[in-house]
């Protein structure tokens, strides 16, 4: 990785001022707020953490479905895989032997150095899938340094005034609002706004890509009444790198719930298309002489992907908040990695 030396200068120095006024004191990481980026309108709700004594630091989560992920954290419902929702922008206050070698040469490089525990700043992203890494993207640099400037500015005016945490109510939440003058400088200030309504993406969803040929051969096979099965997809807690970021390899699991038996698991290639995947089921479907009745996920976006395919053979597709059998088996795999 090349980390840029003097983008991030401004970054360390809003951290080194969000760090001295040491916020955490009178806030918890429930006081949600935004800060709206000047260049695209959008908002990044922050968490400030340290309240707790552990962990010393914020995180910037990006727009409506960022702020739902930090929600249900908050609640205490996490996902089966952290690892497919997690993604924020990151600073903690950290030992010296937790940071990567660039990092520490950046510092250096800017004359920076820090002493002692939990004080020295590192900036993370983190992204669904992908090791948390160090922030490199110049425009996500120039925003996070805005978000810990406007996060010592709203922190001051809470501890002068308590009952604004108080205001946040009724699925309102202060937001640090940009405000160009005549003259292209910029002004802050807060306003209770709601979350923007989440876009679907433009157009239909594309149709998965699959042999219809196999398909229709398959559609032949007599269905086994009352057999349902999980399908979902995981990530490895090993991660890979294949010249360029590390990340988390994939995993395709498919489970019979009735035998309590993983029927297939496959390690997925990131280069790899659907067509692979239902390659494979319709592979095994032959090699049983049967399908089963329906298939079960517990990922919406998954489910949408698989349908155009489980039609066509005259399958049933469900959802359920979990799929026990391949979670089970998971954390099995999980522990032989430790």
């Amino acid at each position: 990785m090349k980390l840029p030396i003097e983008e991030a200068r401004p970054l360390y120095a809003a951290a080194a001022a969000f760090k001295k006024l040491a916020c955490w004191e009178w806030m918890t990481n429930s006081d949600i707020f935004g800060v709206q980026n000047p260049d695209n309108g959008e908002i990044g709700y922050c968490c400030i953490m340290g309240n707790g004594g552990e962990m010393y630091g914020m995180a910037v989560y990006p727009g409506t479905k960022g702020l739902e992920v930090l929600l249900r954290m908050l609640q205490g419902i996490m996902p089966s895989d952290p690892l497919r929702t997690q993604h924020c922008l990151m600073l903690s206050f950290d030992d010296r032997d937790e940071l990567y070698p660039e990092e520490y040469q950046q510092l250096k490089a800017l004359g920076l150095s820090f002493r002692g525990r939990n004080a020295w700043p590192t900036f993370r992203l983190y992204e669904p899938g992908y090791v948390p890494w160090p922030v490199l993207d110049h425009r996500q640099l120039a925003f996070f340094t805005l978000c810990l400037e406007q996060a010592s500015e709203y922190a001051q005016a809470v501890r002068g005034n308590p009952e604004l945490l108080l205001l946040a109510d009724n699925g309102l939440f202060p937001v640090r609002v940009p405000e160009s003058g005549p003259d292209g400088t910029i002004s802050w200030s807060s306003r209770l706004l709601a979350p923007a309504p989440e876009v679907p993406p433009a157009g239909e969803p594309p149709v998965a890509d699959f042999d219809e040929l196999h398909g229709a051969r398959v559609r032949k096979l007599p269905v086994q009444a009352d057999a349902h099965w999980e399908i979902g997809q995981f990530f490895l807690p090993a991660p890979v790198q294949d010249g360029g970021r590390p990340f988390y390899p994939e995993v395709l699991l498919i489970g019979d719930e009735a035998t309590g038996m993983i029927l297939h698991s496959a390690v997925k290639d990131k280069a790899a298309a659907f067509r692979k995947d239902a390659s494979d089921f319709l592979d095994l479907l032959e090699q049983l002489g049967h399908r089963p009745q329906g298939i079960i996920f517990a990922d919406e976006p998954l489910a949408r992907l698989w349908l155009p395919l489980l039609e066509s053979i005259g399958i049933e597709a469900f959802m359920a908040e979990g799929l026990p059998l391949l979670e089970d088996a998971m954390s099995g795999i999980r522990d032989s990695f430790t």
